[in-house]
């Protein structure tokens, strides 16, 4: 018998060079785009679990972690990043 399962593969979408050149000489809106496409990454790093007495796992929110990871993002497309 054949195995007839699919894999499922995830498919990486990147951010548009132009994009990034955009937002590298300022543009707001280049620079929301990019920090929209990180949006769920960010949010899930900065996502953690609490355990109450009773065992109750709760998924909380950093939001101070989450402006960090924003703040890192925006501070390394506009200082570190390099165009050749």
């Amino acid at each position: 018998m054949k195995n007839n399962q699919k894999h499922n593969r995830a498919i990486i979408r990147r951010v548009p060079l132009a994009t990034i050149v955009k937002a590298k000489n300022g543009d707001n809106t280049a620079l929301e785009k990019i920090l929209r496409h990180y949006q769920g990454y960010m949010l899930k790093l900065s996502q953690f679990e609490l355990y109450d007495a009773s065992g109750t796992v709760y998924t909380c929110f950093d939001e101070e972690l989450y402006q960090e990871l924003q703040f890192k993002l925006m501070k390394a497309i506009l200082d570190r990043f390099e165009l050749r």
